[in-house]
């Protein structure tokens, strides 16, 4: 097994970070928070202060309509831009939000961002799938090349699938209701996995030759958990790009750099 890395991509995203002015706030919007979800807010957070980038963190109360959420989305700068920490609990007015959220979209939120991404703009890709394309056109050449995908969510599986399909890959989506997943897998040439489930892809799931690409995170005893049991592998000829020193790596830096112009 190799241990993959993003770190010239996350260095390139520092420098740009670093030299660019960004004048405009994130408003980064939660309702009902897990702890997965709060770990991410901690995260941007801390990445907005490294770089002077202003911020404020918005938690909605259970009661909160979708007229008090855009009535506050509203009342911000029109220049800010937002994130919503999915899946925002039970909330039912999702699409009302999407159409009528008029700040600046960093994680391809709105249907405006989304109709862009999956026209096949990178630019308007939410921060995760953007961050995988990232690395993988700088690594993989994709015409051709069988990838499964495990997740099926607007905000990666959906736009990350048209995305690859549209650069020529053979794209297959996977999820709790595929039979046989296993074989799908096993015939891949790269896997990226986004179930949210610790250490549950062991090396019955794969054969050398393949790139595994571990997008999923778990809070397990306070520790960051991917969906790969990466130790299950270390006798397979893999490479692995892990879900702390890959894609997640950059995702904070990759969802910042939406906000500058």
């Amino acid at each position: 097994m190799k241990i993959l890395n993003t770190n010239d991509i996350k260095k390139e995203l520092i420098t740009e970070l670093s030299t660019s002015t960004i004048e405009n706030n994130l408003h980064i919007l939660a309702m009902n928070p897990s702890e997965e979800e709060l770990f991410y807010r901690d995260y941007i957070i801390k990445r907005c202060r490294e770089f002077e980038i202003g911020y404020f963190y918005k938690e909605f109360d259970l009661y909160a309509s979708k007229e008090d959420i855009i009535a506050y989305t509203n009342s911000c700068n029109n220049k800010d831009g937002f994130i919503i920490l999915l899946p925002f609990d039970k909330f039912d007015g999702i699409s009302y939000l999407k159409e009528n959220i008029k700040l600046k979209d960093v994680d391809a939120f709105t249907y405006k961002s989304m109709g862009h991404a999956m026209a096949g703009n990178s630019n308007y890709l939410p921060a995760t799938p953007k961050s995988v394309v990232k690395y993988l056109e700088k690594n993989e050449d994709l015409k051709s090349k069988n990838i499964v995908i495990a997740n099926r969510t607007e905000l990666i599986g959906l736009p990350l699938s048209t995305y690859l399909m549209n650069k020529g890959a053979t794209v297959t989506v996977i999820n709790s209701e595929t039979k046989n997943p296993i074989d799908y897998i096993k015939n891949s040439h790269i896997f990226i996995s986004a179930i949210g489930r610790a250490d549950y892809y062991d090396k019955s799931y794969f054969k050398d030759g393949q790139t595994i690409i571990d997008v999923g995170t778990s809070i397990v005893n306070g520790k960051i958990k991917g969906d790969v049991n990466y130790e299950d592998l270390e006798d397979l000829d893999v490479k692995v790009l892990t879900c702390k020193k890959g894609i997640g790596a950059i995702t904070t830096l990759t969802l910042l750099q939406g906000l500058i112009d």
